[in-house]
Parts: C-alpha cells; sequence; structure tokens
C-alpha cells in the first residue's frame, strides 16, 4: 500500500489492481473507502475506485476478458513514488501479453488527476475502451448531477451520459470529474448497498458489449492516453 498527500488531500493505493482503496480532502470522504459489503449469502466488493482496462463491462467482443478487464485483478509495479504522487506499470496478459500499461496518481492542490497510458509494443493491433470506476461516498439524496436528473428507481440499471466532464454536488463538497483526453461517456450506477454513487469516466461505455459501439484499436507501435481530473471545492 503507498499513501500520497499534499496539504488537504490523502490517498491510499494498494498495487494490487491499482487500486485507490481512499480518497479525502480535509478528512472527508471523497470515496466511500474499499470494503467487502454483504449481498445475499455472499460479499461483494465496493467502493474506492479503480482502472477497467482493458475493456469496460462485459467481453463478448474478444470472448477471453473479465468484466472490467483484468487490470483491477494484477499486482502493478511501482515505477515512480514521492510525496504527491504514484506511477504503475503492468504488463498485459494473453492476447495482450504486448501491451504495456501504466497509471499515474498526481495529487493536485485542490483534486487527483489520473492517467492511463497504454503502449502497444506487439505486432497487431488490439481493441481497447478502458474507464475508471470511483465510488463517490454520498447517498443518493445528497447527490445532485448539475444539468441531468436521474431518479432512484432507474437504477442500479447504468445510466449513460455522453459527456466528457461531470460536476455534481454532494452534502459536504462540489466535485468535478474533468476529461482531458479520450473521455467520451459516463456511467452512473449503484447497487444501494451503502452510501454511494459511481459516476465512472469511460472511453465511449460498454463497447466490447455493445453492437452500436466502437472500441479504440490501439495499432502497433502506437500509444493511447486517458486522462482525467477530479477536482474538489468546499460547499
Amino acid at each position: 500500500m503507498k499513501i500520497i498527500n499534499n496539504k488537504n488531500l490523502r490517498a491510499h493505493i494498494n498495487e494490487e489492481g491499482a487500486y485507490v482503496e481512499s480518497f479525502t480532502f480535509k478528512d472527508k470522504e471523497v470515496f466511500f473507502d474499499k470494503k467487502s459489503l454483504p449481498l445475499g449469502d455472499s460479499y461483494k466488493i465496493r467502493g474506492g475506485m479503480h482502472v477497467c482496462a482493458p475493456n469496460f463491462s462485459d467481453d463478448k467482443l474478444l470472448n477471453e476478458l473479465p468484466s472490467h478487464g483484468f487490470g483491477r485483478d494484477e499486482r502493478w509495479e511501482v515505477v515512480d513514488y514521492g510525496k504527491d504522487y504514484l506511477k504503475l506499470g503492468l504488463k498485459g496478459l494473453g492476447s495482450y501479453k504486448d501491451i504495456y500499461f501504466e497509471i499515474s496518481y498526481k495529487l493536485l492542490e485542490d483534486g487527483l488527476k489520473i492517467r492511463l497510458t497504454i503502449e502497444n509494443k506487439g505486432e497487431g493491433s488490439l481493441p481497447i475502451a478502458p474507464a475508471f470506476h470511483p465510488y463517490f461516498a454520498t447517498s443518493f439524496e445528497d447527490l445532485s448531477l448539475n444539468s441531468h436528473n436521474i431518479e432512484k428507481e432507474d437504477l442500479p440499471n447504468s445510466i449513460f451520459i455522453d459527456a466528457d466532464s461531470m460536476t455534481f454536488s454532494k452534502a459536504d463538497m462540489e466535485v468535478q470529474v474533468k476529461g482531458n483526453e479520450n473521455i467520451g461517456t459516463f456511467t452512473i450506477w449503484s447497487d444501494f448497498l451503502d452510501d454511494y454513487v459511481c459516476i465512472e469516466p469511460t472511453y465511449n461505455g460498454k463497447s466490447f458489449l455493445a453492437d452500436d459501439l466502437e472500441p479504440f484499436y490501439l495499432e502497433k507501435g502506437k500509444t493511447f492516453v486517458q486522462e482525467f481530473d477530479i477536482l474538489i471545492k468546499d460547499i
């Protein structure tokens, strides 16, 4: 586990899955802390923020990738680490064995910058459609999505919004998820096992699953970058 922090912000990041397990602003939860929650006769891991790479959601394109990809299930290597930043790297698996993934987390004065780099070191092209899956700590009743109205009964079915940025308020802060590169669709979701709502920046949603969407095909020798900021203001 690695910790990055500055005057107002702190994040705990696990090399297992490159998983942000907690993220706070002035000691207030931005993310719902990662934990195991009961669901029926079993338990589900919820909270924090994990990467979905190389794919978001289920894979019916290649029929070999787990839902939300393998990135969140593998141990990443520390590439660089300082007081307020962490860079992690991962060599791909299976058909993606020649693909190299790198995630950097960098604390800003008022938020967190996330940058995913995917490099194709192989000979052929491969589809990718990455995303990140943050669980924001809020009840649905305390959440206000600027410019978008959603009903609680419409969840836990995912709601897709075509946008490169999303601003919302919860009880104690305003948050902007600001896409800088290759963010085209946000997914809103919660199963209401606890007080969290997922507002997920994705390349273009479920393009490994939906027939009407196309993933990005990464050619040999090329690099794909996905970057966004999570910016925070007091209310």
